[in-house]
């Protein structure tokens, strides 16, 4: 087993690298919902999950034992055996912006398009990092802070965002269930 390791301070790359392109479909693959492990980021995924569910698209889910270091590789490995894309989420301080920016990298490497979801606060934390890494990841900034946000707020942001997310993953996202919801409902109502 060859093991990877990061080293932590600056690195300079002169040019970035593209990140993979989105997938053209998600009908038929899985999307890896990674929580890095912050507080109440789960509470933003579990909403994420039951919006992509709701638009038929297959999740599973993973969490980091830490958001202070970056993913063991055994995690890294079974995203990149079992699943087809990745959300990482929910970054909101500088140590955590960098490890989710590095995992991004390394799944992005092991050709999945990934977008990680982070607070708008650690924009410039972002952009640094994948310019010193040299990796021109996609990234959705959601509002700072997180932690003091009651669950209903938590869900009203992954409902706000859900549609960008996916479409940093998918040239052509599922519909929203919403949409295909009322659709049903006013053909049932012609019916009637």
């Amino acid at each position: 087993m060859t093991l990877l390791l990061r080293d932590p301070t600056a690195e300079i790359a002169s040019a970035l690298r593209p990140r993979r392109p989105a997938l053209d479909t998600l009908v038929g693959k899985r999307v890896a919902l990674f929580d890095i492990g912050k507080m109440r980021g789960d509470e933003f995924i579990d909403r994420l999950e039951i919006l992509m569910n709701a638009r038929g698209i297959v999740t599973r889910r993973y969490k980091k034992p830490t958001n202070t270091r970056t993913a063991p590789i055994e995690i890294i490995h079974d995203i990149t055996l079992n699943c087809h894309a990745v959300v990482i989420a929910l970054s909101d301080c500088g140590s955590c912006t960098s490890c989710s920016t590095h995992d991004l990298f390394t799944l992005d490497e092991r050709d999945l398009p990934g977008v990680s979801v982070l607070t708008e606060e650690f924009m410039d934390a972002f952009e640094t990092q994948r310019r010193a890494i040299g990796f021109d990841g996609a990234a959705i900034f959601v509002p700072h802070p997180m932690q003091n946000r009651s669950r209903t707020e938590l869900e009203s942001f992954a409902d706000k965002f859900c549609d960008e997310i996916l479409l940093q993953i998918c040239a052509a996202p599922p519909p929203a269930y919403q949409a295909r919801t009322e659709g049903w409902q006013s053909e049932r109502a012609e019916r009637h």
